[in-house]
This record gives C-alpha cells, structure tokens and sequence, in this order.
C-alpha cells in the first residue's frame, strides 16, 4: 500500500495506514527498547581491559621496532 503518487507526493498526509503503521513500530520498539535487560558490567570491564592490552601491545611492539631500526 503506498500513499504517494508516482511523482513522490503524499496524496492521504497524515492519515496514510502504512505511515501510521510506522509510528506504532515505532513507538514500541522505543517503550521496549531495553526489554528488562541490563548491561552486564563485568563482560564490559573485561573488554576494555582486553582492549587497553592490545594497545599496550602495539605501542610496545611499534617502539621496539623505532629502537631496532635507529637504535644506539
């Protein structure tokens, strides 16, 4: 069902089913955005920590190599 005409000009404005349609997706993906679940914040410190590691990692790696090619 659409509520525009060939040249993309709404013809029903705001009482088109599918825009109303819509909305209703819309709203309640809204109101059930987090669906009773909370984040868990042990898996998140875990991968920060993951991610401060490879960092580190690289940092350390990257300086080695500077020391190797223009070492004393």
């Amino acid at each position: 069902m659409n509520c525009c005409n060939s040249h993309g000009e709404c013809t029903q404005g705001r009482d088109c089913p599918i825009r109303k349609q819509r909305a209703e997706e819309t709203n309640k993906a809204y109101i059930n955005r987090n669906n009773g679940l909370e984040p868990d914040l042990l898996d998140d410190f875990v991968a920060s920590i993951k991610g401060l590691i490879a960092v580190i990692v690289v940092v350390v790696g990257i300086t080695l190599l500077a020391y190797a090619i223009w070492g004393k």
